[in-house]
This record gives C-alpha cells, sequence and structure tokens, in this order.
C-alpha cells in the first residue's frame, strides 16, 4: 500500500481527499512516539483548541453552501488536531468505494464524539452525505450551527415508529437525489462494541432506497465518553490510535438479515483485531488484557 509522507498538518482536506481516493488509505508518518501528554492535561488542551473550531464552523456555517463548500474543511481541522497533539490516525479499506457506488448507506459502530467530526470530512471524498443525528445536537452552542446548515436527518428519540418513517421517507429522498447517508445503529456511544445492540436500521433504508450498504468499523478511544456528561467531560487519550477501516459494499437485494450480519461481522473483526494489536477492550464480552 503507498502512502505518502504528509501529515495532515501539511494537507488540506482537498489534497486528504485525493489520497484517500487515489490509495484508499491513510496513515500518520513516523512510529516512534513524541512525548505522550498526561490524559488530565491534553484533555484541557483538546476541548480549548475544539472550542477554536467551533467558533471557526459557526461563523462558516453561517455563509451559504457550508454543506457542500466547507463541511470537509470543518472535519478536516479536526484530523490536524489530533495529529497535532501527538496522535496518530490509521485509515484504510476505502480502494473498495467506487463513483459509480454512490450514493451508499454508510454504518457505522458509535465510540465518541469524534466520528461526528472526521466520517464527513472523509466520506464527502465521493459525494455529498446526509449524517442520521439525535435532534439536542442541532441546539449546542456553536456547534448546533454547523449541525444545522448540513441538513442531517434529526432524530427525537422519543417515538422509536415516528423515527423510523422519518429516516425511511428523509433517507430514500436524499438518496434519490445522489446525497449518501451516515448512520450509527447503535443509538449512542459506546467505548465497547455490543452487536445486540446494533440494529438493522441501515440495511432498511438501504433496501428502501435500493443502494448498497458499506460498513465502517472505528476505533475512537482516543477521545472516550465523559463518565458524568458525555460530551463536557470526554477525556482525551493520546496513545489510542484513531482508526476508521472500511468493508466491502453490501447489495441491497440480500436478505436484510444478511446484510446486517455482514456488518455486524466486519465490525466485530476489525475490532477484535484492534483489540489484538492495542490491549484496549472494544468488543463487549471479552476479557480485559
Amino acid at each position: 500500500m503507498s502512502l505518502e509522507a504528509k501529515t495532515c498538518r501539511r494537507m488540506s482536506s482537498c489534497d486528504f481527499q485525493e489520497q484517500i481516493k487515489r490509495t484508499g488509505a491513510y496513515a500518520t508518518p513516523g512510529e516512534k512516539p513524541g512525548v505522550v501528554l498526561p490524559s488530565v492535561l491534553a484533555t484541557a488542551i483538546f476541548h480549548m483548541l475544539m472550542a477554536r473550531i467551533y467558533v471557526i464552523g459557526y461563523l462558516s456555517a453561517r455563509r451559504p453552501n457550508f454543506e457542500v463548500e466547507r463541511w470537509a474543511d470543518f472535519g478536516f481541522r479536526v484530523y490536524r488536531l489530533v495529529e497535532g497533539m501527538g496522535g496518530k490516525i490509521r485509515i484504510d479499506g476505502f480502494e473498495r468505494i467506487k463513483e459509480a457506488d454512490m450514493p451508499v448507506v454508510w454504518v457505522s459502530n458509535h465510540m465518541s464524539s469524534l466520528e461526528t467530526y472526521l466520517l464527513p470530512s472523509l466520506l464527502t471524498t465521493w459525494s455529498r452525505l446526509m449524517v442520521v443525528l439525535k435532534e439536542p445536537l442541532a441546539h449546542y452552542p456553536l456547534f448546533g450551527r454547523v449541525v444545522r446548515a448540513v441538513d442531517p436527518i434529526r432524530l427525537k428519540r422519543e417515538n422509536a415508529m415516528d423515527d423510523l418513517r422519518k429516516v425511511m421517507t428523509e433517507g430514500s429522498a436524499g438518496l434519490k437525489n445522489g446525497r449518501s447517508a451516515l448512520i450509527f445503529p447503535q443509538g449512542k456511544r459506546m467505548r465497547r462494541f455490543d452487536p445486540e445492540s446494533f440494529n438493522s436500521l441501515g440495511a432498511k433504508l438501504a433496501a428502501r432506497a435500493g443502494v448498497p450498504v458499506v460498513p465502517l468499523a472505528v476505533c475512537m478511544d482516543f477521545l472516550r465518553v465523559g463518565e458524568w456528561q458525555r460530551d463536557l467531560f470526554a477525556s482525551v487519550h493520546i496513545g489510542s490510535t484513531v482508526r476508521i477501516s472500511c468493508g466491502e459494499p453490501i447489495p441491497s437485494d440480500l436478505p436484510q438479515g444478511e446484510i446486517q450480519a455482514r456488518c455486524r461481522n466486519f465490525i466485530c473483526a476489525k475490532l477484535g483485531e484492534w483489540q489484538r494489536e492495542s490491549g484496549l477492550v472494544l468488543l463487549e464480552g471479552t476479557e480485559r488484557k
């Protein structure tokens, strides 16, 4: 696999997307770890610098066409921040994605808020994107403006059937108009992946719209969900590599049970592989190392 020896800090979001499209992969160069900040200090610095990114995003989102012209740039600032703090990023498997496959339904496990920032900058490499998000995100200070500007599918999480109908209706319309969909079928962020909580919403939407499903496995232990407040107290762990891996596109004409099983199996296999490499516990029900 040929990877260019560039860090995100030297690339633009366009450079990043061109590399992903050409090679299907990205890796932070250099294997020797630098100075690793203690988690408490790294957390304070990260959130302070994220506040600056929120302000930039807020101002940018007030201008027209944010979703098409500047959303990728917003997310790419977070890639640069992760690497600027000494974190490592590994992305692979996207050579499987071709322009002819678009649009698709991307389904991913959900570990932290990092996915919300990082995945759009990556996935808009091929097509416009709509994300299924919880309604409260649209009302967050500063970041809420960014959420509203990208026209997501906003779920209230009060009535499961209402949410399902909304995803089927708005998602099908968006896919028909050439926007891919990003869904986190777990519903909430979980440090350990529990296959039983991974619902079939992505498979249902893909079947209705007649588009492929593409599973994504992510490890975002770099930013862990806070114990008291999930966002405000999210802690940074620089030694945990950020990983994103893409699986094979799955045809929508397969039985939904098989689509669901393929997605779960890919995510479990990748998380199991990363768990063995890192010593982190990423799969529910596995023993701590």
